[in-house]
């Protein structure tokens, strides 16, 4: 029923845009990238915002609902348990409905239900309904988490698709950030309005989101090359951008030996893909031909949460209220120790907009063994503020962290993510990697308090030696692939390349020592053949 209205919604909205089409069509031009930006934008925006939401009000919710130190760990985690489901929803979802329409269905209904839970546990003092309700907030999450960057892969334009990426991780920045401020002003007055929030936030990113340009490659697998056409004509692209771009997408689903004959070349529903983004995730990562991509994306995932780069966002007030030895939720008018934390996001919105200026100039490894080594430093200064009871030293550290960190594996792991792999197997290998990025959050973020508990500034160190462990991953197994086009990408972690080793641009296909050169060309009936020529 969501998705028949957003339906209604999306082709409302085809006839006032046609006229835009025609005229850009007619004007020669590169194509634009504002849809790829603005999809980036919201959906991160979501994702920060309802991961983020629970820890200024922790306090508050820790008096209201009276949670122990393990009922804290699940409430703070449930996001993203309920994330790393939703992360195979939104890969079925997109292959079966679309890009814009499923995250549109997604955020509309995940945020309206798991606000309402939320708030109504709250009211009544229900620790499992308040879970259950977060839980519903990240399938949300995840789902859009998925659809963003492999929207944003496909439809950006090669020199852009860096910084396009690098703008999702900016708006979750953000939104962090808005959910942040929301609790430096007397959290516990305001309990009932900030858990509704995600509501309405929800409805206006739908709204966006359902109107979106859909993406041509989906279009085009699924039968509908007129589709594809108007989606890049959409963007600003001329007519022969146009023709370059149908027939690029036309050559990598025939090398992957997809045909097309008129029909639908992947008209798969809902469950049929969701068993295959399940199962046919965990097959490519064990045994397909992008299981060397699969793998290298999830070991990113797992170093990603596992350096507590969300823990310390969530955890952050409780760790300087514990400094501060003071126990109590603020009953003032401000909360400092919120405020506190706001300053690590700062630093993580500064550090993800320095990557979005480096990242296709400067590339994605050097920021990646830049940024692990130098996050590991800064844990190790958070370490000795801790241990020093110096609430200064340790805010110190956790934003010279998390600067380093967002600079670099933050937002570089979801450019990686919308580059590594093929249309053949995108939507099974994201969810799989976007489920485990969920579920290693979910395991810092349940462990972080038991950890401060126990062996205090020992913590910070533990999450270092992650930090420093990624650097050696990356100089080992991670390539370069800025400027590069995903189909000699997706190639080069075929053919098993080292992260030292340079993906040269090329548009061969080796097979066993014989190189096959694929060409496209238009017939007089306006077909397409696909042409080898071998050398």
């Amino acid at each position: 029923m969501v998705i028949e209205c957003i339906n209604r919604i999306h082709q409302s909205n085809a006839s006032r845009r046609g006229a835009r089409r025609e005229n850009r069509a007619m004007a020669p031009g590169r194509r634009g990238n504002a849809h790829a930006y603005r999809f980036a934008l919201l959906g991160g925006l979501s994702l920060g915002y309802d991961v983020a939401l629970v820890g200024g009000i922790l306090p508050t919710l820790e008096r209201t609902l009276a949670l122990s130190a393990a009922a804290r760990g699940v409430v703070v985690a449930s996001a993203k348990l309920g994330g790393a489901l939703g992360a195979f929803v939104g890969a079925a979802l997109m292959r079966s409905h679309g890009r814009g329409r499923s995250a549109s269905a997604m955020t509309l209904a995940c945020s309206a239900c798991g606000s309402a839970a939320t708030w109504a546990s709250a009211e009544a003092g229900d620790a499992t309904g308040m879970a259950l309700g977060r839980v519903a907030l990240g399938v949300g999450v995840g789902g859009v988490a998925v659809i963003a960057p492999a929207y944003c892969g496909e439809t950006s334009e090669v020199g852009a698709r860096g910084s396009v990426g690098a703008c999702f991780e900016l708006s979750v920045c953000a939104g962090m950030a808005l959910a942040n401020a929301l609790t430096w002003f007397s959290p516990q007055k305001t309990l009932g309005l900030v858990l509704f929030s995600p509501a309405v936030l929800g409805f206006w990113s739908a709204i966006v989101f359902a109107m979106s340009v859909e993406s041509p490659r989906w279009l085009f697998r699924r039968g509908d090359e007129n589709g594809a056409r108007d989606a890049l004509r959409a963007t600003g692209a001329d007519a022969a951008t146009v023709e370059e771009e149908i027939g690029e997408i036309l050559a990598e689903e025939r090398a992957l030996g997809i045909g097309f004959d008129g029909g639908a070349g992947d008209d798969a529903g809902f469950w049929r893909s969701f068993v295959e983004s399940t199962v046919g995730g965990v097959r490519e990562a064990m045994s397909g031909d992008e299981r060397r991509a699969v793998r290298l994306a999830l070991a990113m995932a797992v170093l990603n949460q596992m350096c507590a780069s969300t823990s310390v966002i969530n955890y952050g007030s409780s760790v300087f209220r514990r400094l501060a030895n003071d126990a109590s939720a603020s009953n003032g008018d401000m909360d400092v120790y919120n405020m506190y934390t706001g300053v690590i996001i700062l630093c993580k919105t500064v550090g993800v907009a320095a990557s979005i200026a480096m990242v296709d100039s400067v590339g994605r490894r050097p920021l990646l063994l830049f940024g692990s080594a130098a996050s590991g430093f800064g844990l190790c200064v958070a370490c000795f503020g801790y241990a020093a009871k110096s609430v200064g030293w340790t805010l110190f550290g956790l934003c010279a962290f998390i600067l380093a960190f967002s600079s670099s594996f933050a937002s570089v792991f979801w450019v990686l993510v919308s580059e590594l792999f093929s249309m053949r197997a995108k939507s099974s290998a994201i969810a799989l990697v976007t489920a485990t990025l969920f579920a290693s959050g979910a395991l810092s973020d349940s462990i972080f308090p038991s950890m401060i508990s126990t062996i205090g500034a020992g913590t910070f160190v533990v999450y270092a030696i992650v930090c420093f462990a990624s650097t050696t991953f990356v100089y080992l197994y991670i390539p370069e692939t800025a400027r590069k086009p995903l189909k000699e990408i997706q190639s080069a972690m075929k053919s098993g390349l080292s992260g030292y080793a340079e993906i040269h641009a090329s548009s061969e296909h080796e097979d066993r020592g014989t190189r096959v050169e694929l060409a496209v060309t238009r017939d007089t009936n306006g077909g397409y053949n696909l042409a080898e020529s071998v050398g």
